[in-house]
């Protein structure tokens, strides 16, 4: 992740835009204290506090489908956290 001042943000606005959707990320700062971000816009669905929150309730509830599923013993947090992994690396 690269610092930019934020005049140097106004001056290459589109050099800047064309490398932040080649996937770099830039930290913009005024004064020296940093005070923005310029990701690429794939990143910024990750970022977005919302859809973190929908993920992991999604995830929950897909543990508890699972477990309803399987009312054998009691999984294992290896079996929990590989259940987690699985369902993560499908939506990749």
């Amino acid at each position: 992740m690269r610092t930019i001042s934020a005049l140097d943000v106004r001056a290459r606005f589109g050099q800047v835009l064309d490398q932040a959707a080649a996937g770099e990320r830039f930290i913009v700062e005024r004064a020296g204290m940093p005070v923005a971000a310029i990701v690429p816009l794939r990143d910024l669905e990750a970022l977005d506090p919302e859809r973190i929150r929908e993920r992991r309730l999604a995830a929950v509830d897909q543990l508890v489908r699972m477990r309803a599923a399987d009312p054998g013993p009691k999984p294992t947090t290896e079996e929990i956290v590989a259940w987690i992994r699985a369902d993560r690396d499908r939506d990749r």
